[in-house]
């Protein structure tokens, strides 16, 4: 019976880490092909766009965008290399060592047509009764 419930567990798991892998390519060649925007660059402005003062220190950065320092580092250089305007660093006034990034009237602009690709996609690619199925699916194997 574990057994089964293991397996169970893990098929359920699997088809909707397969959704979310589906929906996220998606995703990602929508925002590329209309704004020029990867996944991660989306959720970069995405995530300025909700802070205070719209601006970030890279460290708080990591977690958000689901990357290392270095890796939120490469990600804003290369955005601010494309020259849109979109970010903007600032060294810490009171502690050298921080930089912040903050999000420019250009970048919410940007993330604000972005963010309309970013709903129709995911409205056309949800599957609304696989889904529906997925989460009864795990809600039943919870209550065994």
């Amino acid at each position: 019976m574990e057994n089964e419930l293991n397996h169970d567990y893990i098929c359920t798991w699997l088809s909707l880490t397969h959704i979310q892998m589906n929906i996220a390519g998606e995703l990602e060649s929508n925002l590329l092909e209309k704004h020029q925007l990867s996944l991660k660059e989306f959720y970069l402005l995405l995530f300025l766009s909700q802070a205070p003062e719209k601006k970030l220190k890279l460290h708080q950065l990591e977690s958000m965008v689901g990357l290392s320092q270095s890796a939120v580092s490469r990600l804003v250089s290369r955005f601010e290399a494309k020259g849109c305007g979109a970010l903007q660093k600032q060294i810490c006034e009171t502690d050298r060592r921080n930089v912040y990034t903050s999000l420019t009237s250009i970048g919410q602009d940007k993330l604000d047509r972005a963010k309309v690709t970013f709903n129709e996609v995911l409205l056309k690619a949800l599957p609304d009764n696989d889904l529906e199925s997925l989460l009864q699916q795990i809600l039943q194997l919870k209550q065994r």
